[in-house]
């Protein structure tokens, strides 16, 4: 029953730490539509694109925070329950992107993902930042680096681990990721996607 309680606590507990939405606390004082503007979503991306590059790393550097820092405790704390960090993981994407004080609309959860593989495996966490950092400055799309990550990670907790079981479990925040980005690939295929270097140079979209 230990078991039991301590996977139950600790996936609410996750899910609970990541509905908390620095994006939107920042759009609140800023009184900012962030929901209406933009991508329409809460996160560092959104962030970047309405109020600036300054706070949208500001807003990123806290979502990847809030993943890693429960992440690294809970594999400190209990070692013994293997699955327990990449379950944490996923219960904090799921609650960044399902908040249930605002209507299950929050984010797309990429940061968190990110802060994720930091928590999880931060040789992972160098080695696909890396290549994150590459693929969106040549395509100037951040879409085209999440995916790429979204994509690397359960391949490398694969080779890594052998453990079909944690390959599921990071697969499914993948999944959800990837359905959750479906607009920004009609919006490539459109044009109206907007690049990382027109974002970062203070172009906004509303």
């Amino acid at each position: 029953m230990k078991l039991v309680y301590v996977y139950v606590l600790g996936a609410l507990l996750a899910y609970l730490i990541g509905t908390f939405s620095p994006s939107y606390i920042l759009a609140k004082a800023k009184n900012t539509d962030m929901k209406g503007k933009g991508t329409g979503n809460l996160g560092a991306s959104n962030t970047t694109l309405l109020l600036g590059w300054k706070w949208g790393v500001v807003v990123g550097a806290m979502d990847i925070l809030k993943a890693c820092i429960p992440i690294v405790i809970s594999k400190v704390v209990f070692s013994e329950y293997i699955y327990l960090p990449y379950v944490v993981a996923v219960c904090i994407i799921m609650g960044h992107i399902f908040p249930f004080y605002l209507k299950f609309r929050g984010g797309k959860g990429f940061a968190t993902f990110f802060g994720s593989m930091l928590g999880l495996s931060w040789p992972s966490f160098i080695l696909i930042g890396a290549l994150f950092l590459i693929i969106v400055w040549v395509s100037d799309y951040m879409v085209a680096g999440t995916f790429s990550v979204i994509g690397m990670f359960p391949i490398y907790v694969g080779i890594t681990t052998r453990n079909i079981i944690l390959v599921l479990i990071i697969l499914a925040a993948s999944l959800v990721i990837l359905l959750k980005h479906k607009e920004n690939i009609k919006r490539i295929k459109n044009k109206e996607e907007v690049g990382i270097r027109a974002a970062f140079s203070g172009k906004k979209k509303d």
